[in-house]
């Protein structure tokens, strides 16, 4: 709404490839949506691309509750790759066994710094179009968190109720193994599009054309794993202390427009900026 009257808006939308588990928020690939497609037929051709060209860098494919439907699954293990989804209320029949089994089962239990996690883990679910029986993995999880609420430090005590799917069977990937991987598919949202979004200018479209717009994301895409690099392995730690990864873009961007200019850092003493 703007001053009261309605305003239709129309998006770009897209999926991306992101690499978790590095120290590098590492973007792989984009693949835009067609008008009226959804996420996974877009993602569909994109992990087909992303097998072809970086097959050696992931065994398995992490998203959210969309990609745990049978087409989706299906092609990626046509690729030799596996999925690990979240899983939710649409998914109720696996839902039901999975609470029907768990209900039967003493849960495990290990600590972390910040939490409890209590733990059920089971193969051998099956689900409708999908080969491979599907695993499941259920968590609640007790987290303290501390809070500063009217000036005051406050602990509080939250729980937490998680629910994975996947292809891969526990005799391949642990269960805390598969915890930290379901857990670390929001690194896609933390390090990659709200970094991109609040300082490297995602959200902002510069052309409508559908070619242009993937290769200028591309584009920021390799400036941003590049800055990264950079900052990550080539400062000293003493520099990174002093410098953030925006400070550095910072100071790099004034490198390229200022005639002249020189960091302060380099500047020898009494040496004055032009």
């Amino acid at each position: 709404m703007v001053k009261g009257e309605p305003v239709t808006e129309h998006y770009h939308r897209g999926v991306v490839a992101h690499l978790i588990g590095y120290p590098l928020a590492l973007p792989l690939d984009l693949e835009l949506q067609g008008p009226g497609e959804g996420e996974t037929p877009a993602c569909a051709r994109m992990v087909e691309r992303a097998c072809r060209d970086y097959s050696r860098f992931f065994d398995a494919l992490s998203g959210d509750s969309l990609y745990l439907e049978a087409p989706f699954i299906n092609r990626c293990l046509e690729q030799g790759k596996d999925v690990i989804a979240v899983l939710k209320g649409e998914h109720r029949l696996l839902l039901q066994d999975a609470e029907g089994l768990f209900r039967t089962m003493a849960p495990g239990v290990w600590q972390e710094p910040d939490r409890i996690v209590k733990w059920w883990d089971a193969d051998g679910f099956p689900a409708e179009g999908i080969p491979r029986p599907v695993r499941i993995l259920h968590t609640e999880e007790t987290v303290k968190r501390r809070e500063r609420k009217a000036g005051k430090w406050v602990e509080t005590i939250q729980t937490q109720t998680w629910w994975w799917g996947t292809t891969i069977p526990q005799s391949r990937l642990p269960t805390r193994a598969l915890w930290e991987i379901g857990h670390a598919h929001w690194d896609v949202e933390d390090d990659l599009f709200n970094d991109l979004v609040n300082h490297w200018n995602l959200d902002h479209c510069f052309t409508h054309d559908p070619t242009a717009i993937v290769n200028f994301i591309l584009t920021l895409f390799i400036a941003f794993v590049l800055l990264q690099a950079f900052h990550q392995r080539n400062l000293k730690p003493q520099r990174r202390v002093r410098f953030t990864l925006i400070a550095i873009a910072q100071e790099l961007h004034l490198g390229l427009t200022e005639a002249g200019f020189r960091a302060p850092w380099l500047l020898a003493a009494g040496e004055r900026s032009p």
